[in-house]
């Protein structure tokens, strides 16, 4: 490798944790932050360059801490402006800025693991109690080694294909991709706004 990664960033952790449950709830913090800590040391160690990580299934129906009933069925019956769900976003946000955080610690070459690297984090619908996909919610982190503009809110206008995303950033790491997607979501240009 021309630049290979920083190991001394690679540490293994003083001890093994175990997520439990919480009065028969999963301890959901715990396991995004077990889940963080591991795939950034397996970044930074180099173990793997391409992760998916699920904070939890679609349609999941996980119990949180504080919930009255499981997440998806809140997203369908939470009367109101839903606070219960509302909470459970935020709490989940929280956990992304976790991972994030972690990546941002971890120094390599000029920058950090974060800045040459690329999160694409999103959920399975914009608005649960209908599966809406309009305004469909899309966070990228990182720079991509420097291909990717950061520090910044984009909406789109025009009602841009999401699949534009995907596609920039196959490109940002290198793929001489053409087009991603098929039928409605197919794009043969990527989303110009995020490339640096």
């Amino acid at each position: 490798e021309e630049d290979p990664p920083n190991y001394e960033a690679c540490v293994r952790p003083d001890a093994v944790l175990t997520p439990g449950d919480i009065d028969g709830r999963p301890d959901m913090e715990t396991r995004a932050k077990l889940t963080a800590d591991m795939l950034t040391m397996a970044l930074a160690c180099d173990l793997t360059r391409v992760a998916s990580l699920w904070h939890s299934d679609p349609l999941s129906d996980v119990l949180w801490l504080g919930a009255t009933a499981g997440h998806h069925q809140l997203t369908h019956d939470e009367i109101g402006d839903q606070p219960q769900v509302n909470q459970i976003v935020i709490e989940t946000i929280d956990h992304l800025a976790y991972l994030l955080a972690a990546m941002k610690a971890i120094p390599e070459g000029d920058g950090t693991l974060l800045d040459n690297s690329i999160v694409l984090a999103t959920s399975d619908c914009s608005y649960g109690r209908t599966h809406q996909i309009d305004e469909y919610p899309i966070i990228v982190a990182g720079r991509g080694g420097g291909a990717l503009k950061t520090g910044f809110h984009l909406r789109s206008e025009t009602r841009a294909s999401a699949t534009e995303v995907p596609l920039t950033l196959m490109r940002a790491m290198g793929m001489t991709t053409a087009s991603f997607g098929s039928g409605a979501t197919f794009a043969e240009q990527g989303l110009g706004d995020i490339e640096a």
